[in-house]
């Protein structure tokens, strides 16, 4: 059997419910779970700063993994972070206001975001709990690691396809929901964050467990042994992940980690249900 030594979680639609809260228990069982030695990470296109203020009493005990992999942080300590270059994040904001969409510039300390788009402050700070509001964009010289664009028309899979998809022969791009697109460097992910954490712990895949809904989550699902897509998850997604958990409406990813604690942290591809 296979011992897990870390598990990585998606956030919105994987381990929180439909009113974005954490499970009643999921205190308890990280507890537990690090008296097992096991590392528990939340792995999310929040950035660090929201993902801390989400889990105040749990700074010490997760390792957080921000902006789709672009920071990672452990006990207040940067392991990785994946600085944009400002010409290029300039050419992406370019880009975005063609396409009369609302770009979001996160940088490691603050979102920014131009002053017109404040309408929707409600919603993006939801994501951002740090949000500079400025007159352009551009002008901004903060480092910033990731570059998203907020499609309110929940139309971020039509807004890929038609437009940012041509982006990935220069960067790592991603639907990271109904009303997301994602932009990182290349090669920056969910799954080459857990590499990265790989190879600084020494852990092989076979030891790591790791959850998610949609396709900014598939690189980390197919990185590990144990990926894990929510039943609520992307329908195409199945065929390319291993297993399938419960919905997050079914608090899913707690019915998993509770069998890992049955087993002592021990667990076979056998006690799972296959994706496909």
């Amino acid at each position: 059997m296979d011992r897990i030594r870390l598990i990585a979680s998606d956030m919105d639609a994987t381990l929180l419910n439909e009113q974005s809260q954490l499970p009643a228990d999921f205190e308890e069982t990280i507890h537990a779970l690090a008296e097992l030695g096991i590392r528990f990470a939340p792995a999310s296109g929040r950035p660090l700063y929201t993902l801390e203020a989400m889990f105040p009493t749990l700074q010490n005990e997760l390792v957080f993994i921000g902006d789709n992999g672009g920071a990672i942080r452990w006990k207040g300590q940067n392991l990785f972070t994946s600085e944009m270059s400002p010409e290029g994040w300039r050419a992406l904001n370019r880009l975005t206001r063609e396409q009369g969409d609302i770009a979001v510039l996160c940088g490691l300390e603050s979102a920014y975001v131009e002053r017109p788009f404040a309408v929707h402050d409600a919603v993006l700070r939801h994501f951002y709990t740090k949000i500079e509001y400025v007159d352009r964009l551009e002008d901004v010289t903060a480092p910033a690691d990731k570059f998203t664009i907020y499609l309110p028309q929940h139309n971020a899979q039509q807004a890929y396809d038609t437009v940012y998809a041509s982006q990935r022969s220069i960067y790592s791009v991603a639907v990271a929901g109904e009303c997301w697109v994602d932009i990182m460097n290349p090669g920056v992910h969910k799954g080459a964050a857990l590499q990265t954490l790989g190879q600084l712990w020494g852990l092989p895949s076979e030891s790591i467990m790791a959850f998610g809904d949609t396709y900014n989550d598939a690189e980390m699902l197919q990185t590990v042994r144990y990926g894990f897509l929510m039943e609520n998850g992307s329908e195409p997604l199945r065929q390319k992940v291993p297993f399938l958990a419960p919905s997050h409406r079914e608090a899913g990813v707690m019915q998993v980690l509770h069998r890992v604690l049955a087993q002592n942290g021990c667990v076979c591809p056998e006690d799972f249900v296959p994706a496909h």
